[in-house]
């Protein structure tokens, strides 16, 4: 039986249908965007995005960075679909929706670009916020300078589909690739600034790419992205598995060979090398600074002054902290290419000193005896003066000798520093690895097995795992387990091999010595007789003397002085080069500061008989030859402690009363380490 529709039902529909048309027409904001079309359509082709409402509202909210407001960013993106709606529903326009389409895609993508950046610059300012010295903070007492106010950034980043003209917009991916390449930009903005300054600024780039790295980190918990470290790879140019020339290890070179070494001068007390005070012969073409963004560096202006203080503390040396670094940016895989580097410089340096030495040689007296004491000190310098009278017309050869010599020492003493660095480094790695592979450390730098037999722990731990897991039926993947009981065995061989790691100063003066093995028999001539022979001028040894004596006369009288100009490193690369030749007790017998001290220290001549300017001159050259003898000895001491000859070279005499050249024996305790001790 037809039964009537009843009358509130009805009405109770039609107003269901009536409020859902008044909420989508109260909501309905496309007119917003006609509005403005229709007051710019005659002037301009398309309206511009900076006066449009939806970007206007999008770029207030990530200007004022409100937290409240930063998750319903998208909300004003929902203009552009009312405005698409009545373009092809209401009014039927396709021109219209093109407009509309042709104005998303331009906004949409400038939000992206700056939605990243926003995100880019506030990981970076968590992470260098994070990174600060905390005694700073305190010292200043301005840590509400650099505290960072959180943002909602979480809920942007978790969105993957944003619907937009109908499109689903996957914004998780679209932020996810663009931060990979803001990453990869900001590290080759570190690169290229590097690649503008010296070797100083090791230290500043390897703080900005800790702070990158920690805003990686951070960034990496709420959004997948590439790791650090193949972006780190990338950028360096050392993705393949047979690169070991990294870009940084090449500027690093580049920059000792053309800068470093030439301009650079050791001061031996502090273990640090400064730029000279003199201007360079040939000025370092480098490129510009590059510009860039404060979110390059630390994040804000703040945080960039902060860190700026603290750069400016190591500009202007290279130190302990300047080592610390290369280790730590260049790793294992890169830093041997640099020290091989390193090393063929010093073996092509000597082979171009040979010719300029010869002629030196060539030039001195073919008998210099030793000094008398019945002259005092001013008889002794006026005779040393006569011998390297002949020296005058070789002036630019005694200076392109000095500096040869002064990047070999300069090497040398960057080996030492590097040695010092890397023994810490090897330290570090045993007291980690060693519990491990059940090991200790004993007496005289030995390492020993522990006393419990058989295989090591981490190899003991991995298969007692491995067994047990498989004597579980329920087992799924046997083959997985016996893969990871092998790879510990394989991983127990692998350290165990790289446990006695060698010495890289104890390398680098054997590869020195090696490549003077051609220029010993020039440089170091045996003696006729088998003696030594008091009155020779052609060894390396004279040589060096008279370079030295010179140029320790030179420093005393000259302004500004040759100390400011070689520093300490032609000590370093002279004492080696005599040292590893077999010369050290020849040098230190017949050296001309030598004996100029020795008889400074026998003169009995009253000062009242003397011209007081003199007197004044000769206490600076003193004081000066005192100091390059103490120095000396420093040099000697320490390569006789980290080089020691395998043998002695020496004569005897038969009964006969003839000589026996070149006798070798063995090094053997010194008669005065082995007297009794008092209280013994």
């Amino acid at each position: 039986m037809w039964r009537p529709f009843p009358l509130l039902v009805f009405l109770a529909y039609v107003f269901y249908i009536c409020a859902l048309a008044t909420v989508a027409t109260m909501t309905d904001l496309g007119f917003l965007w006609f509005r403005e079309f229709y007051l710019e359509s005659s002037r301009v082709i398309q309206f511009p995005i900076e006066c449009s409402l939806p970007w206007m509202l999008v770029d207030h909210v990530m200007e004022s960075e409100t937290m409240g407001l930063l998750e319903s960013i998208l909300m004003p993106f929902d203009i552009y679909n009312d405005a698409a709606h009545q373009a092809l529903v209401v009014l039927k326009q396709r021109f219209l929706y093109d407009e509309i389409e042709a104005e998303v895609d331009n906004s949409f993508d400038i939000f992206v670009l700056k939605l990243c950046d926003s995100i880019f610059t506030y990981y970076k300012s968590w992470a260098a916020s994070e990174l600060l010295d905390p005694s700073f903070l305190f010292a200043l007492d301005i840590g509400e300078k650099f505290s960072l106010q959180p943002m909602r950034y979480t809920a942007l980043l978790k969105m993957t589909r944003v619907k937009l003209l109908g499109r689903t917009i996957d914004l998780r991916s679209l932020i996810a690739a663009r931060m990979n390449k803001i990453f990869r930009d900001n590290i080759e903005f570190l690169f290229d600034r590097f690649e503008s300054q010296d070797l100083c600024a090791i230290v500043e780039l390897e703080k900005l790419l800790s702070i990158l790295q920690l805003a990686h980190d951070l960034l990496s918990k709420d959004l997948t992205i590439d790791s650090f470290n193949l972006m780190f790879n990338e950028m360096q140019e050392n993705v393949s598995l047979v690169s070991y020339s990294s870009r940084l290890a090449s500027q690093i070179w580049t920059e000792m060979q053309n800068d470093f070494l030439p301009n650079f001068i050791l001061c031996n007390t502090t273990q640090r090398f400064v730029r000279s005070s003199r201007v360079p012969l040939v000025p370092v073409q480098k490129p510009s600074v590059p510009y860039a963004k404060p979110n390059f560096y630390c994040g804000t202006q703040d945080l960039n002054s902060a860190y700026q203080s603290f750069a400016r503390l190591h500009s202007g040396f290279f130190g302990m902290p300047h080592m610390y670094s290369i280790v730590r940016l260049l790793g294992s895989r890169s830093l041997p290419w640099l020290i091989r580097a390193l090393l063929d410089h010093t073996s092509n340096k000597i082979t171009s000193l040979e010719p300029m030495v010869t002629g030196l040689q060539e030039a001195l007296p073919k008998s210099i005896g030793l000094l008398p004491f019945d002259g005092g000190v001013t008889g002794c310098m006026r005779i040393v003066k006569e011998h390297l009278n002949c020296w005058q017309s070789k002036t630019e050869v005694k200076v392109e000798v000095l500096h040869g010599i002064k990047e070999i020492g300069s090497v040398l003493y960057w080996m030492g520093l590097l040695d010092i660095v890397l023994r810490e480094v090897d330290t570090v790695n045993f007291m980690q690895t060693a519990p491990w592979l059940g090991l200790i450390p004993g007496t005289d730098g030995q390492i020993l097995q522990s006393e419990e037999a058989g295989e090591s722990p981490v190899v003991t731990l991995f298969k007692s795992t491995t067994a047990a897991i498989l004597s579980d039926p329920g087992c799924l993947n046997p083959k997985s387990f016996q893969t990871i009981s092998r790879q510990a065995e394989a991983a127990d061989l692998l350290y165990k091999a790289n446990i006695n790691t060698g010495s890289v100063l104890e390398y680098s003066l054997a590869f020195t010595s090696a490549a003077l093995d051609k220029y010993c028999s020039k440089w170091s001539a045996a003696p006729k007789t088998g003696f030594i022979d008091i009155t020779t001028s052609k060894d390396f040894y004279r040589l060096f003397s008279g370079l030295q004596i010179e140029y320790l006369e030179d420093s005393v009288q000259m302004q500004p002085s040759n100390q400011e100009m070689l520093g300490d490193s032609v000590a370093w690369g002279g004492c080696t080069i005599i040292y590893l030749l077999g010369l050290q007790l020849h040098f230190e017998l017949f050296d001309f500061s030598h004996q100029v001290l020795n008889v400074a220290e026998v003169e009995t001549v009253a000062p009242t008989h003397k011209n007081p300017h003199s007197i004044q001159a000769l206490e600076g050259l003193l004081e000066a030859m005192k100091k390059a003898r103490r120095l000396n000895s420093h040099v000697f001491s320490m390569l006789k402690a980290r080089c020691p000859l395998e043998d002695k070279q020496a004569c005897a005499i038969k009964q006969s009363g003839a000589p026996l050249h070149r006798i070798k024996f063995e090094n053997t305790v010194s008669a005065f380490e082995t007297l009794p001790q008092r209280g013994a």
